[in-house]
């Protein structure tokens, strides 16, 4: 599963305060794993209870999903969660395709000047053939679905672009509860290492075109395998 605390460390650290930021975090998570169903109402009353806190932080926690489209604010002022919608899903998997294929081009520049090393990225698919080969049923598809998330998030990172690394972080968790579907397609999740093989390969020839295509041509890939299917709660 992807950990909302990603997202507050690609901020720069927390949101606001623990308090806020811990709200933050778990009602992410119970967004992203469908504890908080799609078009569910929520209140600031029920949150307040369940989670044991005041309104303040809770307030800001809320402000934040707000921002990435996790929540949305009725027009009668109510709140309920974001519903799954395919115009949404183009959009940020668009997005992530530009941000995604830029993060590749400039470490693959990194790479030709001997700025970067590419080790950790090797052990992440390493890891990812292991738990297609060992691992079975939901703890593969959870396990196979973080690292795959895992390498994504470390080679935006690898760019040293900043702000480009802090977009990312918002990107991937508003695309989780997509991604959580797509992750139970066995067709793709087969070839997950292998597609990531082919990205960190183009990365190290040093070919920036090459590098940029192969992260485009990955993520168009996954558009297909959402928009295809017939669970995710779309129509595109």
């Amino acid at each position: 599963m992807l950990d909302p605390s990603t997202y507050t460390r690609a901020r720069g650290g927390t949101i606001g305060d623990s308090v806020s930021a811990w709200a933050f975090e778990e009602l992410s998570r119970r967004i992203v794993e469908g504890e908080l169903a799609p078009c569910e109402k929520i209140t600031e009353e029920s949150l307040v209870r369940d989670l044991g806190i005041s309104r303040t932080p809770l307030r800001e926690a809320i402000k934040q999903l707000e921002e990435l489209g996790l929540i949305e604010r009725q027009r009668n002022r109510t709140l309920r969660v974001a519903p799954l919608q395919s115009t949404e899903l183009i959009e940020l998997v668009r997005l992530r395709e530009h941000i995604e294929g830029l993060a590749a081009y400039e470490v693959a520049k990194l790479v030709a000047e001997g700025a970067v090393e590419t080790e950790k990225l090797w052990a992440v698919i390493e890891t990812i053939e292991n738990a297609e080969i060992r691992l079975e049923g939901s703890a593969r598809i959870d396990r196979i679905f973080a690292l795959g998330t895992e390498f994504h998030a470390e080679l935006v990172e690898l760019s040293g672009m900043r702000r480009v690394v802090r977009i990312h972080g918002g990107l991937q968790l508003a695309l989780a509860r997509y991604r959580l579907v797509n992750a139970r397609d066995q067709r793709r999740l087969n070839h997950r290492s292998a597609e990531h093989r082919a990205i960190l390969e183009a990365v190290e020839s040093g070919n920036p075109e090459k590098a940029e295509t192969a992260m485009r041509a990955h993520i168009r890939e996954g558009l297909r395998a959402y928009t295809t299917n017939p669970d995710d709660g779309t129509h595109a």
